[in-house]
């Protein structure tokens, strides 16, 4: 039986080690605590409830940030008051704390039970002998002041704790180092016999079949009689399959192995490639006990038992979902002989990895995040992402992280809590620390191997020979004794998944236009920004990177977004050096001289700045992701940096902002990741007048027929004047990316011009592209995409200026209901397009939840045209539309 001590817990703070003393020396009087105790629940943030309580300002809005940094020198404690019941003695009672931020002692009546360290590890206390029966018991929890921490410009060999680092300072978060209890306190009680690990391994065979093969272990206080019984459910929730195994313990640890046949199972796939069927196991662990428990026939198992008066009784169990899948790894076609195998293999079928880099929800992680959790990845999964890479700078996620990822298809890439830090980037060798990591990563490896989404292990973000300012940046490999010590862990633990030493691999650190086509970018890092209107196209017209794990651009929070963290006076495109501006992220991600170079402006408002510096980084990334796909099988994948980020940022390289709004780089993503594609490669996107447009069509698709098709595309003026148009038919290749043709034309004198590709079943005619959220596009049409490029008089002018000299044009949108959704109408109503029409409809209630956009957001729009979007499970009146262009601000 499992207690969850959620409510009734207060909290307090001490000056380190003041409550230990308990009474002032001088007067002799109970010391009071530096604040009153205030009613929390747990799991928590100590900041968070300083908070709600009115005794910390926000730490998200403005600059408030500096002024809570205060928290983390102070000791924490958490109590609650709970009756043990009389009918618990004689059994095992343990107190689980299965979240500790970061070191704690713990209370019960005011006897000291122990302590524990580390917030990936539970601490285990028993409480059999020292509870009061039949009465009210104390528990109190003591956080111990947050140990010193690396930021990520410092010295990784110096990190001698396995704490989450970027609560220290990152790049996209300022210093707030979180504290509490963020995980759930939990008393079990059970008999004398528990189940300390079960692992779960599943095999498919041939005509369906299918094979659970299952390793329990059992902790024992006595040598008596047990029984395991395991049942399987189908993903109907049917029983498939079921085994029993009964004998005697040994006191100890001891296994039981069973093996579960089925005769035909559900394969789980990756989003895109499949269904991702779950199949349920349960084990329930009985033993020979007092109290008459046990059911009619059961009693009296021997003579000796039926003498003392005992029977089989239920003192644990286990539970988790599980899908049949195989996992292997594969070198890429033509990859140098060093190289190691990225490519994953589902099923003995190869999958092109598609995704971003997974940083935590939030920066007070010990919040209830659950909602945030459920969107972020529910837009993942739109979004037609097949892997998320676990920073290691960030979490061991909560298990309802990869529960998530297990039901959405999600690969999951976990790194092991350690990461660069700029200067020095190899991790601490003592004995001290790698006794740590061991204890850590065996306990953690142990936890999360049972997911089905589980693909790959990873020693740790950016470990290099030398730092980042240093001449030296290689890759760390096996060799280092801190990532020998996990890969070994891995194979004993978990053979089926991949270790990879740190990301990047090498040799190469950084993808680099200097290196590109010498064979040396293997897995590779970088860029982090738009490389220019020239320079971007060419670095990835021509890498031969095998693995890009880590790259990206940054872009701004929306305007609704940054009225939320930011006073009034600030949003203001004037204020970007600004305390506060700086706190939120511009420190590190500001685009001023950046955007002043392409575009070469003042900026008439915060919506046109912002949604300038958003197509900046949709672009670059979108060319990138594209440009990616078209190598594969040579590529295996590319995973963008980053998807979230845990705090609010004016500019960060995230996707999808704190709030949970996703950016135009998450839209173009998400269509530049469709399982078909049409896409085009060129070498810039700014050109002089009258130059000769050139571009080359690419069909790339996964898991689909590309039979029967033919590409067409068509270029138009901005007042949607035919410039030219063509076409192919779709040759019968097999191959991931097939290369259609090329197109070109004059560059017109317009300031700026549209290319629209586009493919559809032979049959179909016609160049006019209806959109629609989901299935076909409109008339046949399977695969859409479109482009904008800039036209420039002279060669010295900024080479996007034309994009805000364009004409402004005017919406209309009209929201309706239909079926239970909610269908938006755009139509452009004036002369010019309009340039990437981004839709929005912002919450109508007081508690503000995350804005929700179209999947397919910032399009263009040419005169007369008009789109529908379906927003599925709303009402016109659950928010207040708007739409809105680059040019109609």
């Amino acid at each position: 039986m499992k207690i969850v001590l959620k409510d009734g817990w207060e909290l307090t703070g001490s000056y380190p080690g003041f409550w230990a003393f308990g009474r002032s020396m001088e007067l002799n009087v109970q010391l009071r605590g530096i604040v009153p105790w205030i009613p929390v629940q747990v799991p928590s943030s100590v900041h968070w409830e300083l908070h709600r309580a009115g005794l910390l300002p926000d730490p998200y809005f403005g600059a408030n940030a500096p002024a809570c940094e205060w928290v983390n020198e102070r000791d924490w404690l958490y109590r609650i008051s709970f009756t043990a019941e009389k009918v618990w003695q004689g059994k095992r009672v343990r107190l689980m704390l299965e979240g500790v931020d970061y070191a704690a002692k713990v209370l019960l009546n005011g006897a000291e039970l122990g302590s524990h360290t580390g917030m990936f590890t539970p601490g285990v206390f028993d409480l059999s002998d020292s509870l009061r029966y039949g009465e009210e018991n104390r528990l109190v929890v003591v956080l111990e002041k947050s140990p010193e921490g690396v930021a990520q410009l410092g010295y990784t060999d110096r990190v001698d704790h396995l704490k989450s680092r970027f609560g220290y300072k990152w790049d996209f978060s300022p210093r707030l180092v979180h504290v509490g209890l963020w995980k759930p306190i939990v008393l079990d009680i059970a008999e004398w016999c528990v189940l300390d690990d079960v692992a779960v391994e599943t095999v498919h065979g041939v005509g369906g079949s299918g094979l659970l093969a299952i390793r329990a272990v059992m902790d024992s206080e006595r040598g008596d009689d047990f029984r395991l019984r395991t049942n399987v459910y189908d993903p109907q929730g049917k029983l498939a399959a079921s085994v029993c195994t009964e004998g005697r313990a040994v006191r100890g640890l001891q296994s039981v192995r069973q093996q579960l046949a089925l005769d035909e199972v559900r394969l789980w796939w990756p989003n895109g490639y499949g269904e991702q069927p779950l199949y349920r196991v349960r084990l329930d662990l009985e033993v020979i006990g007092k109290g008459g428990n046990g059911s009619e026939g059961e009693r009296g198992v021997n003579g000796d038992n039926e003498e003392r008066g005992e029977s089989y009784v239920a003192s644990d169990d286990y539970e988790c979902s599980f899908g049949f899948r195989t996992l292997s790894f594969r070198s890429n076609p033509g990859a140098p002989d060093d190289a190691l195998p990225y490519t994953v293999a589902v099923n003995e079928r190869p999958i092109y990895i598609k995704g971003w880099n997974w940083v935590p929800v939030d920066q007070l992680y010990g919040r209830d995040v659950e909602d945030k959790l459920r969107h972020r990845l529910t837009l993942a999964k739109r979004a037609n992402v097949n892997m998320l890479r676990v920073w290691g700078g960030g979490l061991i996620e909560r298990e309802l992280f990869y529960r998530l990822c297990d039901e959405y298809g999600i690969l999951v890439w976990q790194e092991m809590m350690q990461s660069s830090s700029g200067f020095n980037n190899e991790p601490a060798a003592t004995a001290e620390f790698l006794h740590l990591l061991s204890t850590t990563m065996r306990a953690v490896i142990r936890e999360k191997r049972n997911h089905p989404s589980l693909a790959i292990w990873c020693g740790g973000n950016e470990l290099t020979e030398g730092g980042h300012l240093g001449e030296r940046l290689v890759p760390l490999t096996n060799r280092h004794p801190n990532l020998r010590l996990l890969r070994d862990l891995v194979s004993d633990l978990d053979p089926t998944r991949l270790f990879l030493p740190t990301s990047s691999s090498g040799p190469a650190f950084f993808l680099d236009i200097r290196n590109n086509g010498k064979g040396i970018q293997h897995d590779v890092h970088g860029p982090w920004k738009y490389a220019g209107v020239d320079e971007h196209y060419r670095l990835y017209n021509t890498s031969d990177a095998l693995l890009h794990s880590e790259y990206g651009g940054d872009g701004f929070a929306s305007p609704e977004s940054m009225e939320r963290f930011l006073p009034p006076q600030l949003l203001k495109p004037d204020q970007t050096l600004s305390a506060e501006w700086l706190l939120h992220g511009y420190e590190y991600w500001n685009m001023d001289e950046q955007l002043k170079g392409l575009f070469g402006t003042e900026w008439s408002s915060l919506a046109q700045l912002s949604m300038a510096a958003q197509w900046v980084q949709a672009e670059g990334i979108r060319y990138a992701v594209e440009a990616n796909r078209r190598r594969a099988p040579n590529c295996s994948g590319s995973l963008l940096w980053q998807f979230n980020e845990p705090y609010p940022n004016v500019s960060c390289t995230s996707a999808i902002d704190y709030y949970g709004d996703p950016k135009l780089a998450y839209s173009w993503t998400a269509k530049a990741n469709r399982n078909l594609h049409v896409s085009m490669a060129y070498e810039t996107i700014s050109s002089l007048e009258s130059q000769t447009f050139r571009a080359t069509v690419y069909v790339t698709e996964e898991g689909v027929s590309v039979m029967d098709l033919k590409v067409r595309w068509s270029a138009y003026t901005p007042s949607g004047d035919l410039l030219a148009e063509g076409g192919w038919n779709l040759p019968e290749d097999k191959e991931l990316t097939i290369k259609v043709g090329e197109l070109t034309f004059l560059v017109p004198n317009t300031g700026a011009y549209l290319v629209r590709v586009w493919a559809e079943r032979v049959g179909n005619s016609g160049s006019a592209i209806a959109y629609k959220e989901s299935g076909e596009i409109g008339r046949g049409i399977v695969a859409n995409n479109e482009y904008v490029f800039a036209v420039r008089e002279r060669e010295d002018q900024p080479p996007l200026q034309s994009f805000l000299s364009l004409p402004p044009t005017t919406l209309a949108w009209e929201a309706t209901a239909k079926d239970g959704d909610t269908v938006v109408t755009v139509r452009n109503t004036g002369g010019t397009a309009a340039l990437w029409v981004r839709l929005v409809g912002i919450p109508t209630e007081q508690e503000r939840g995350p804005v929700v956009r179209p999947l397919e957001d910032g399009f263009v729009l040419l005169p007369s045209e008009t789109v529908e979007r379906i927003f599925s499970g709303t009402g016109p009146e659950d928010y207040r539309w708007q739409a809105r262009a680059l040019n109609t601000l």
